[in-house]
């Protein structure tokens, strides 16, 4: 680490990077001063003796030196006359001259002995590469120096993603590290995988990126997979010390977001490469409850135990620290007037936040950034982060009642009918197609966006989706209180995508289920037009187009609604057979058999036998690789109720004469072989669990010796992540209240130069 961004730390940050140098390079126990008026100290260390030694911190990373040899002139040097210490010494995060040193000294002497008691950013640099565990220990300094940064954006992840890069960043200046901190790395050491979890606005994904910057410091790769896991794949190089991130990757929807063609198995199979992997590394996030209901829709994520690999995020590692420091940091780093920020200084204003028994790290963040944008609510931003808390929802409905017109409105409502974001072209031409002004759509993109919308870079196109999960929460109850508008929304609904969000909202709600029978006509209606609607550009070029999974969708939703012409439109293409024969999803092919089966409509139930015909084409079409024939395998015992035994027999056959291949040519070859290491370990274990393996696979025995140990093929160094030395366990509350006092008091500083 060549330099470090001290601009990027808080005032308090500053003062604790000064105690904890002078410390060390004094070999003394420097005191902090408690809440008040600081009369010139900051640090101080008194002998019995009565010699005193006084640290004055000055954090001015935006003023000139001209600013500060001013303020000593005419504000420090009174405190230090009237304090007359033996040694005083001044460091400052401004960069200092020889010539500027000079006036300095010799105003402050001879309270100051030499001009190396003057420390500028260049001196405070040079210490903090002496004392690298100093450095370690401050998160936010380590975590934001100059190489770690330049890290990032050498990397191709900048390519790949600018908005995590960017996403990064922000991060990094308002993170306040707390007990989930080591716990997630703690299992990302041991199994090399970690999935977070907790409720929206934890602070899951603010964890995760925290994470994710930890190892690129150390010389990781960051990858981050948007789609499926075969991003990752393809981007995997063993020689490579890489960190995979999958934030949200079950979606942000009661499931609605499913995993796509074989992607569970694909999931458990890259977690298990990883794991084996001393140089990679998979964070993973999610809410707790879609866990919960992925893993009783998926059988193979049943099987998995996640929760070796959990870490769940919760209100217990939000200590009364941990919570003042994601108060300060939002504060201090928010574009508010400097008066604001200097009510915070008041326990008054800060406690009843900090102690809230609802406190949430989105909810502070999200009121304050609210206040910077729209400055009227800044006149009493600590009752309204109180009132926030009390009802989370305020946080969003103040800004629709009051800051939006009808067309922001609007296009918060058709942003929520598609449930993982929408490409801006689509939206364009839905707009259009609503004859509505496109100048409209440009002014609220435009008033949304950093609030309550998000876009985001896919393949160099623009894609709107809400800011954060909880403006998702909130458009749902919004909707429903006006089922008025609500019902004006669908009727304009003209993409099955829209649709398909219906079916998670009836799902969700038994409430919106009943406003769908009472409205079913015209539900009808539009649900029937849509279903042959193009297909989304998921990628923003090329269209998505699934009729299983539409099929899968419209028999779930006229089977909660008992309409026929919904369930109607998944016949028609089911007994065409392209349905089931381009299907995307192995799931919604299991589904939409289930469905048929126990239906009450004798007609559906009366194309089973052909469904189940089509799907063991689609299951057996392709099996030229063990991956597809182990999917195909777990496909059909999945529908081993249905399935006739010769269908299961002739795949048996197929996947026994692979693996006498593979078989044989790894006994004559070994690691050699064109094979990856970790298939083969997969079919010597088919061929294990067959009676007399030896018999039936010649050379079984030679291919079983010859499977290398796994960590021999990575000639690559350990990577071993740094923890934080100091944790806030086994600290008071009155201690931790202490340091939170300490670090709102430095609010109260206003400059003119700031």
């Amino acid at each position: 680490m060549d330099s470090f961004d001290l601009a990027r730390l808080t005032d308090f940050d500053f003062e604790a990077v000064c105690k904890d140098i002078f410390e060390a390079e004094y070999g003394l126990r420097l005191e902090l001063f408690s809440p008040g008026a600081d009369a010139g100290v900051d640090l101080r260390y008194f002998h019995a003796g009565k010699s005193e030694l006084i640290v004055q911190c000055k954090h001015w990373v935006r003023s000139s030196r001209a600013k500060l040899i001013e303020y000593v002139r005419n504000v420090e040097l009174a405190k230090v006359q009237r304090l007359k210490p033996d040694r005083y010494v001044l460091a400052t995060s401004v960069e200092l001259t020889k010539d500027s040193k000079d006036k300095l000294y010799d105003l402050l002497a001879p309270y100051v002995k030499t001009p190396s008691d003057i420390l500028g950013v260049d001196e405070i640099n040079a210490l903090l590469r002496k004392h690298e565990h100093i450095v370690r220990r401050h998160l936010r300094l380590w975590l934001t120096s100059t190489a770690v940064l330049s890290s990032l954006l050498s990397k191709s992840i900048v390519t790949r993603s600018q908005q995590l890069a960017d996403a990064l960043d922000s991060t990094l200046r308002t993170y306040a590290p707390n007990e989930s901190y080591g716990r997630a790395l703690d299992l990302l050491d041991s199994r090399h995988s970690c999935v977070i979890a907790g409720i929206p606005g934890i602070g899951k994904t603010t964890l995760a990126q925290v994470i994710c910057a930890v190892y690129v410091s150390e010389g990781f790769e960051l990858v981050e997979v948007s789609a499926d896991l075969e991003e990752a794949n393809t981007l995997w190089d063993d020689n490579i010390a890489q960190i995979f991130y999958y934030d949200d990757f079950l979606g942000q929807s009661s499931l609605a977001e499913k995993l796509g063609k074989n992607e569970d198995s694909r999931l458990l199979s890259f977690m298990e490469r990883v794991e084996k992997a001393r140089n990679k590394r998979f964070i993973l996030t999610t809410r707790e409850y879609i866990l919960a209901q992925a893993r009783q829709r998926y059988e193979k994520l049943d099987r998995h135990r996640f929760e070796l690999q959990t870490c769940v995020v919760d209100m217990e590692d939000y200590t009364y620290r941990a919570r003042g420091s994601i108060l300060y940091n939002h504060v201090y780093a928010s574009d508010l007037s400097g008066e604001v920020k200097a009510r915070f200084a008041n326990p008054r204003v800060y406690r009843p936040i900090i102690q809230h028994p609802n406190f949430n790290p989105r909810v502070v963040a999200v009121t304050i950034s609210e206040a910077a944008l729209f400055p009227s609510v800044a006149e009493d931003l600590g009752n309204r982060i109180v009132m926030n808390l009390n009802n989370p929802r305020s946080v969003w409905s103040h800004i629709v009642n009051n800051q939006l017109e009808e067309s922001d409105v609007y296009l918060l409502g058709l942003i929520y009918s598609f449930i993982g974001g929408v490409y801006l072209g689509d939206m364009q031409d839905l707009w259009a197609s609503l004859n509505r002004n496109a100048r409209d759509l440009r002014k609220a993109i435009s008033t949304l966006e950093g609030t309550m919308l998000g876009t985001y870079l896919k393949s160099d196109r623009i894609f709107l989706a809400f800011h954060n999960p909880s403006v998702r929460d909130f458009m749902r109850e919004y909707l429903l209180e006006d089922q008025a508008s609500l019902l004006g929304l669908i009727k304009c609904f003209s993409h099955f995508e829209q649709v398909e969000t219906l079916l998670v909202m009836v799902n969700e709600r038994e409430e919106v289920r009943k406003f769908c029978v009472r409205n079913l006509n015209d539900l009808e209606c539009v649900a029937v037009k849509a279903f042959n609607s193009p297909g989304l550009r998921n990628d923003g070029v090329n269209p998505s187009f699934d009729l299983a999974h539409r099929a899968r969708v419209y028999l779930a939703l006229g089977e909660t609604l008992n309409s026929e012409p919904i369930q109607t439109c998944a016949y028609g293409v089911l007994v065409e057979g392209d349905a089931i024969l381009n299907a995307y999803d192995s799931q919604d092919i299991i589904d939409i058999i289930h469905f048929l089966q126990e239906s009450k409509r004798e007609s559906l139930r009366g194309i089973v036998a052909d469904v189940v015909e089509f799907a063991v084409e689609w299951a057996t079409a392709d099996l030229s690789s063990w991956e597809l024939i182990e999917a195909a395998r777990s496909f059909l015992e999945s529908l081993s109720d249905f399935v006739p035994d010769s269908d299961m027999q002739n795949l048996e056959d197929v996947a026994i004469w692979y693996a006498e291949d593979a078989i044989e040519a790894w006994a004559e070859e070994g690691p050699d072989s064109m094979i990856d290491h970790s298939v083969m370990e997969r079919i010597l274990a088919y061929a294990g669990s067959l009676e007399n393996p030896e018999e039936t696979f010649p050379g079984y025995r030679e291919a079983v010796n010859k499977m290398p140990d796994i960590d021999s093929d990575y000639d690559v160094r350990e990577y071993r992540v740094n923890r934080m030395e100091e944790s806030d366990s086994g600290v008071s509350l009155i201690e931790e209240m202490q340091d939170v006092a300490r670090m709102m008091k430095t609010l109260r500083v206003t400059r003119e130069d700031i």
